[in-house]
């Protein structure tokens, strides 16, 4: 690697932009051409008929001083110091002045020497962005009068020539002019082209955020089949592994079936692919342009479906919570009156209509509690649970269901800990608990209840001996009111779960293992 790539660039002075220092170093490297071009004419023609006696070689030598001062010039722009506006001004007083004594060594080349000027003015104007561009032609005006009077002065030109003079210096003055007004069109030019950039490039991070944080999947596709981009989203739903190389990746690569979809999609055509990780809906969005992109839209079905759940149980929620304590009131009233009832009758007809009443009365109490418990899932306090307050938790759950103590195996390690709240767990272990308890055999071990660690997160297991749940159920386990108990609300599971996904942790069931097997993943834990 060369020393320019590994030396790091250089801050550009405040106030001027790093191309400003680039067009001085070009500006410079003129004047050192123009300075050899100098010193080569004076080795070549200095002891010809152009110059008097003596003249040649005060020429060489001015010509020489000024190949050392452009050389000097470059030290000075490399280290950017002093300024940009004061290293220009050197530069273009350095030019004034050896020009001028220049011009001084021969009448034959004052004209022409003169004329020199008019590129270093308009090059000040142009790389110093219009400032002091007429004050350098001042100076160059005033200094070309004063070499041309003294030149007069020594007999050296005539006093007929100020005229040519004049008509020098009002280029210097026009040229000066131009060059101010040109730079400050393009300052104008390049300020508002700088604003769009920024604001393009402003308006691609926006869009880039948006794309990778979108819940949606997008995929720009061109006419061919070549994937132009891929989101990240569109490559978890579709299940692509691989890299994707935009322009190069094709997407029967990515997904075969989305594919040979895409060629039978439209605008008004949304139909559903059926990818590893749940069904899609596809969207067609054409682009208008020549090679016939188009942007697949996958919006993620399960997703959609969850949050439609999700609104009609918070209305559902909004809806029994005004009317909880308005059920309850009247539901105590029947349950106390059929009590007073079984009480006081000894008919059998009668005692098992009472007991009708109150076992429904009962069901609709634990339903009303259980509406009112999904209510309130978001209201977390979380606390450390341990072997020391899990172990009293399942006895007091297994007594209030009357569980026998041989039937639960309970394997709680001393070490293991993690946070979740108490009220919390307590409702989700007694509904697995109690739906164990109904299925099971009712033999000693028949329910287990076993809490391990699996990797960086604990793991709660509850199992039972009894069928399990039919492959057909598996699916509908957790969703609100399905059950196969005809005594069940049908919210216990779905209740279970709201409250395990509000603690951070996940319920599941374990399909294929022998009986019912739920698992409560816990993470935090220690």
């Amino acid at each position: 690697m060369n020393a320019a790539a590994e030396s790091p660039p250089r801050p550009a002075t405040q106030g001027y932009f790093a191309s400003h220092w680039r067009s001085l170093d070009y500006f410079n490297l003129y004047r050192l051409t123009l300075a050899m071009a100098l010193v080569f004419t004076s080795v070549l023609f200095g002891a010809s008929d152009m110059f008097s006696e003596g003249s040649g070689e005060r020429f060489q030598a001015y010509a020489y001083a000024y190949l050392v001062a452009a050389a000097l010039f470059v030290l000075g722009i490399r280290a950017r110091w002093p300024g940009f506006q004061v290293q220009l001004t050197a530069h273009i007083i350095a030019d004034i002045i050896f020009t001028m004594l220049l011009m001084g060594t021969s009448p034959r080349l004052a004209d022409g020497m003169g004329l020199l000027l008019v590129v270093s003015i308009a090059s000040g104007g142009l790389v110093g962005s219009g400032r002091l561009t007429l004050l350098y032609a001042s100076i160059a005006s005033i200094a070309l009068l004063l070499q041309h009077g003294l030149s007069v002065l020594g007999n050296s030109s005539g006093s007929s020539s100020y005229f040519q003079v004049g008509l020098l210096c009002t280029g210097y003055f026009a040229i000066g002019w131009l060059a101010h007004t040109l730079t400050q069109r393009a300052l104008r030019s390049e300020t508002l082209a700088q604003q769009q950039a920024e604001e393009l490039a402003l308006l691609n991070r926006i869009n880039a955020l948006a794309i990778e944080n979108s819940p949606d999947g997008l995929l720009a596709v061109r006419g061919d089949g070549v994937v132009r981009h891929a989101s990240p989203r569109a490559l978890t739903l579709l299940g692509v592994s691989t890299p994707v190389v935009p322009g190069v990746t094709r997407l029967e690569a990515c997904s075969p079936e989305l594919a040979q979809l895409s060629r039978q999609l439209s605008p008004n055509i949304t139909p559903t692919l059926n990818a590893p990780n749940g069904p899609l809906r596809v969207r067609c969005i054409p682009l208008a342009t020549a090679d016939g992109s188009r942007v697949l839209v996958l919006e993620d079905q399960s997703q959609a479906a969850q949050a439609a759940q999700r609104l009609k149980l918070a209305a559902l929620g909004r809806l029994t919570a005004n009317i909880a304590h308005e059920i309850r009131n009247p539901l105590s009233a029947i349950s106390h009156a059929a009590q007073l009832l079984s009480e006081e009758s000894h008919d059998a007809t009668q005692t098992k209509l009472t007991g009708i009443i109150e076992n429904n009365a009962r069901r609709l109490d634990r339903l009303v509690e259980e509406v009112l418990t999904l209510n309130r899932r978001d209201r977390l306090n979380p606390t450390s649970i341990n072997n020391l307050t899990l172990a009293p938790l399942i006895a007091e759950l297994r007594q209030a269901e009357g569980i026998p103590e041989e039937v639960v195996a309970v394997s709680l390690p001393e070490s293991l800990h993690f946070q979740f709240d108490p009220d919390h767990l307590r409702q989700i272990l007694w509904n697995l608990l109690r739906n164990a308890w109904h299925v099971c055999s009712k033999n000693a071990g028949s329910i287990q209840i076993r809490l391990h660690k699996q990797g960086d997160q604990a793991q709660l297991e509850i199992l039972d001996d009894g069928p399990g749940v039919p492959p057909e159920h598996q699916g509908k386990l957790f969703e609100p009111f399905f059950t196969t108990d005809a005594q069940g609300t049908g919210l216990g599971l779905f209740l279970a779960r709201e409250l395990a996904e509000a603690n951070h942790a996940v319920l599941a069931y374990m399909p294929g293992l022998g009986g019912a097997h739920f698992r409560l993943s816990l993470y935090g834990s220690e």
